[in-house]
Order: C-alpha cells, then sequence, then structure tokens
C-alpha cells in the first residue's frame, strides 16, 4: 500500500529530527567518552511511542540516514558511522518491542510502566553492537567500550523517556499550567539546596541527595513536571562528575569502571524512584477524580448531583463577591411517569439523557445543569435579565418540543415545562429562595396545560 503524502512528510520530519538530536550528542563528544550526552535514541524512542502517527514502513531507514548523515557530517568515515548507528538504531528498535509489546492498557501507561527494562535491555543490544563496531573501526577495548556504551544509554534512556511519554498535548498545556500554579515551590527549592549539598559534601553518596527532594517532587508537582525535574537533575549530576566539580570516587584505575560510568549507573538507578511515585501518585489522583465524579455528577445524565451543584457554587464564591446576576430555571418533563409506565425504565432513563443533552445543545456552555430528582432539574444561567431568561427558556422549551426521540422504533418525544425567577447571589440562602420561587412558577406552568414557561416576563 503506498504512502500518503501525510506519511511522507511525517517521515521527512523524522529525519530531520533524528539529524538535530545527532548533531547536538555529536557537539557533546569528548575524549573520555563517545559523548558525554546522546539524546537522540531516546528522544526518538519516546516520540514513537507519544505519536503513533509516525509509524510506517520507513520510519526506521529514515532514522537510520538521519544518523548516518550526521555522523558524516562531522568527519566519521562512512563505514565507521553505520556501523555505530546501526547500534543507536537497534536501542530504538529493541526499547520500543518492550515498551510495546503485549499488553492491552493505555499506550502511555504502560510505556512508562516499562521505561526501566526497556532502558536496561535496549541498552544491552546497543552496547553490544556498539562496542564490537568501536572496537572494529577505533580499536577499542571491547569490554571497557560495552561498560562505556551500556551505562550512557541505560541513564539517558530512564531520564528522558519519562519526558517524551508525558509530553502534554497542546489541549492539556492549560490544564498543566493551571496545576503548576496551585502547588508550592518548596519542593523545588529543597531540590536545588540538594544537589549544592551534594557537590559540597562530594563522595559516592552525593548523588543521592537529591532523591528525598525528587520523591517530594513526585506527590507534589504533575507527572510530566516530575519527569522534567528528574531530568535536569541527572543531566546536572552527570556534567558535574564529568566535569570533576562533583567527586564520587577515588582513581579511577582502582575500580572497574570510571566514575563517569559510575554517576551515569548511579543516576539511573537513583531516577528511576521519583518516576514510580509519580506514576502512583497520578494513578491515585485519577482515581479520586473519578470517585469524585461519581459523586458529583449524575451517571445516567451527565448533569451535576446535588453535592456537584453545592461544590460548583462554592467554586464560584471563592472565584467572586457572590454576585451572579442571573436566573435560575426549574425545569421538569411533561407527563414523565406515562413514558416509565408504558414503554418500560429503560426508555424513560434514554429520554432523561436525550433532554440533558438537548439542553446542553441549545444553552450556553457557562449554563449549569442539576438534576434535582427524577425528571426535575434546575438550571442556572449567569448575567442575564430575567425578560431575556424567559426568551432563553422559552428557545430551550421549543427545541425539546421539536427534538424527535426514537428508540426501538417507539416515538418517545417530550415536551418540558419550566419555572423562572432571578438570581442575584450564589450563596445558600438566596439560591433556596430562587428554587423555591422558581418551583411555584413551575407549577404554575403545569397547572395552566404544560409545555410553557411561568411567567412570562416581556422584555
Amino acid at each position: 500500500m503506498p504512502l500518503s503524502k501525510y506519511k511522507i512528510n511525517l517521515v521527512i520530519l523524522l529525519f530531520f529530527i533524528t539529524l538535530c538530536m545527532a548533531m547536538l550528542g555529536l557537539y557533546c563528544r569528548t575524549n573520555a567518552a563517545l559523548s558525554l550526552f546522546w539524546p537522540c535514541n531516546a528522544m526518538l524512542l519516546g516520540l514513537l511511542v507519544r505519536f503513533p502517527q509516525l509509524s510506517s514502513a520507513l520510519t526506521f531507514p529514515a532514522i537510520y540516514v538521519g544518523l548516518v548523515t550526521a555522523d558524516i557530517a562531522f568527519g566519521t568515515h562512512v563505514a565507521a558511522s553505520m556501523g555505530m548507528d546501526a547500534a543507536n538504531l537497534s536501542f530504538i528498535v529493541t526499547g520500543l518491542g518492550v515498551l510495546l509489546t503485549g499488553s492491552t492498557t493505555s499506550r502511555r501507561l504502560q510505556a512508562l510502566n516499562r521505561v526501566f527494562p526497556a532502558s536496561v535491555v535496549g541498552a544491552a543490544v546497543c552496547a553490544v553492537i556498539g562496542s564490537v563496531a568501536s572496537q572494529h573501526y577505533f580499536h577499542d577495548d571491547l569490554v571497557q567500550g560495552w561498560i562505556s556504551w551500556f551505562c550512557e544509554q541505560v541513564s539517558t534512556s530512564i531520564l528522558l523517556l519519562p519526558v517524551m511519554i508525558t509530553l502534554p498535548h497542546s489541549d492539556e498545556i492549560n490544564e498543566l499550567l493551571s496545576e503548576c500554579r496551585q502547588v508550592s515551590p518548596l519542593p523545588l527549592i529543597s531540590l536545588g539546596v540538594s544537589i549544592a549539598a551534594g557537590i559540597s559534601v562530594g563522595g559516592g553518596g552525593s548523588l543521592i541527595f537529591p532523591l528525598p527532594a525528587l520523591m517530594w517532587c513526585a506527590v507534589s508537582y504533575p507527572l510530566f513536571i516530575t519527569c522534567l525535574l528528574t531530568l535536569i537533575t541527572g543531566i546536572t549530576e552527570i556534567i558535574l562528575v564529568a566535569s570533576n566539580v562533583l567527586t564520587i570516587q577515588g582513581r579511577d584505575d582502582f575500580f572497574l569502571i570510571d566514575s563517569l560510568a559510575s554517576a551515569r549507573l548511579g543516576v539511573a538507578a537513583m531516577t528511576v524512584s521519583p518516576l514510580i511515585v509519580a506514576l502512583s501518585a497520578t494513578a491515585n489522583k485519577k482515581l479520586v477524580a473519578r470517585i469524585t465524579r461519581r459523586a458529583d455528577y449524575d451517571l445516567l445524565t451527565g448533569a451535576l448531583t446535588r453535592s456537584g451543584l453545592a461544590a460548583r457554587l462554592d467554586a464560584l464564591m471563592a472565584r467572586r463577591d457572590h454576585n451572579f446576576n442571573g436566573a435560575a430555571f426549574v425545569m421538569d418533563i411533561d407527563r414523565f411517569k406515562n413514558i416509565n409506565d408504558t414503554f418500560g425504565h429503560a426508555a424513560g432513563d434514554y429520554v432523561l439523557a436525550q433532554t440533558v443533552e438537548r439542553i446542553r445543545q441549545t444553552l450556553q456552555q457557562t449554563a449549569i445543569i442539576s438534576r434535582m430528582g427524577g425528571e426535575e432539574f434546575l438550571i442556572l444561567i449567569e448575567d442575564i435579565s430575567l425578560p431575556r431568561a424567559f426568551l432563553l427558556a422559552n428557545r430551550l422549551r421549543q427545541s425539546i418540543e421539536q427534538h424527535r426521540i426514537v428508540l426501538n422504533d417507539d416515538d418517545l418525544s417530550v415536551t418540558i415545562s419550566i419555572g423562572l425567577s432571578s438570581l442575584e447571589r450564589v450563596d445558600a440562602k438566596t439560591l433556596d429562595e430562587a428554587i423555591k420561587s422558581a418551583d411555584k412558577q413551575l407549577y404554575l406552568a403545569k397547572s395552566g396545560g404544560r409545555n410553557r414557561v411561568c411567567p412570562e416576563v416581556m422584555l
């Protein structure tokens, strides 16, 4: 099946992303290691998980060509570039297999839960190919080459993958910023202090000085922010060790691996804990949100329950001086009992859900819709005069009257009656008085023949 123009454009985009990331890694190349920081593999793996639309038959060839092109541009021999970048590509392929194979859970959640095994297995495979290529083309020691490749790949992957996988979509950014504005800066401050303390004290234990602060961040901040802070902390410690600012061991020839490789493994081991805590905290928040939604929203119609209405009004009162200057509608579906008696309660439930959906389609998004019980609903409209509220209520009445509801070839179309009252404030006493007033008007609408709005208020 030929690739669409859209897919081809994505392949070209992936090639240039690979090229840029590879060049960034090559700029970080040092004499002591292949690269101080090689973000390309983990970032590309994260992008493929986060954005499935990037996957196509040309995905891996485009990545490989981008990697080789960058190496050649930096003066590496073509054959050596192809061998070394085969190792980089093997990490992406292996990591993708470990992250996404054999589960039916959410793609992002599954990938986050498998970051550690994917990083270790991917780094091990990559290190085998990379160390053999390094020995063949650059005459490096095979064992030391494997250690260097493995330590760099596993640490960079554990640091970067969670950030890429939790990268927010455009429609999630406002919610993320809102959450950040509500949290304390103290965990962030403690993280900076702990890093400074590690530099001052030195020694192998100094690497884990930031761990308590990162755990605090994990239970305080959104998941993406925690992953980002963990990434920044890990990169900072690796750079400090490479620059001999942070000393974690004595002479390198006394140990099996050098201090930089040791720092990478230590950082990788340390940063797994905040990720696990952040995942647990996020899962708990989602569970609480689901429980809260069940308490605050009517499962059948999606309208607010009485407790949900109280919470919404409390939020309104907290943001303003209690002024509402609007109207309250008490709405009742006419002869609803006949539907239950004739067609059954399942048909009645369907009518309720369809009616509330029609209300949402007719009224503005800011309208507060609450199910008060049975077939009776309360609707609060802000910043509207009573005459205009009458026009809006009448338009809603006509919309529901004209809306045909059919279930199993049975016509379940309904009409509604609405009672109106003005509402100047949203405190409990004023709202209760407004509901009582609107309820009296609803009774008049019912006794006056139904399918009407009371009182009739003209502009």
